[in-house]
Order: structure tokens, then sequence, then C-alpha cells
């Protein structure tokens, strides 16, 4: 299972099960922002890597998670908190993060954050 399915399906539904959780795209009737929060994981990039001869050993993977969060309803330093922290218990590391308001909805925060996560390949 590749990070971004991983933290659709196990991780974040742990960490907010009162938020809808897509993997790569957020369907239309969702794109309203009426039901909030809405959280979006999406692969960034992979790379191989920690080569032996000529197979890498492990790869590196780098998932992106937005949430579009109503500001008078969610703690935004609080929601952070909780995502990074829960990201790394399972060995995720913050690469990147972004807060921004949206451009269309006063009150909707934006957070992006990317995380980066290497697992070792399984030996077949």
């Amino acid at each position: 299972m590749t990070p971004a399915v991983d933290l659709k399906v196990t991780i974040l539904p742990e960490l907010f099960p009162d938020a809808k959780i897509f993997a790569y795209r957020i369907p239309e009737d969702y794109q309203k922002l009426e039901t909030l929060p809405i959280i979006k994981v999406e692969g960034v990039n992979e790379i191989n890597e920690s080569y032996g001869s000529d197979q890498y050993g492990a790869r590196s993977y780098r998932v992106q998670v937005m949430a579009f969060l109503d500001i008078e309803e969610t703690d935004i330093e609080e929601f952070n908190d909780v995502l990074d922290r829960g990201l790394e218990a399972e060995g995720y590391t913050l690469a990147y993060a972004d807060d921004r308001p949206h451009d269309q909805y006063d009150n909707v925060q934006v957070i992006t954050r990317q995380y980066s996560v290497v697992k070792i390949k399984e030996r077949g």
C-alpha cells in the first residue's frame, strides 16, 4: 500500500474520525466545502534508494495532506499538532508546511503539509 493510500485508509481516520478524507481527488459534491473538515491526500513523488547490486532496497516517498477547515469550528494550531505528531509516530517527517485562507470562502483555512517517509522494500 502506498503512503497516500495508507494515510487515507488507516492513519488519518484514526486521527480525525469526523473528517471526510479523500485520496487524490475531492468528489465534486464535496468541492462546495459545505461539510468540513475535508482532507485530501496525494503523492508528490517517490524515489528508489539504498541500492545493492542493481536492486533498490528502499523507496523514499513524499506525500501531501491538504485540509480544508472551518476557522470558526477548528483550532488550526491544534489540528496541525495532532496531524504532525500522529504522522511522526508512524515514521513520517514534516518537510513543508503552508497555511492560508481559501480564495472563495471566508471561513475556510487551507492547510497544506508535506511529509517524507522511507519504506523498506519487501522481499518477495
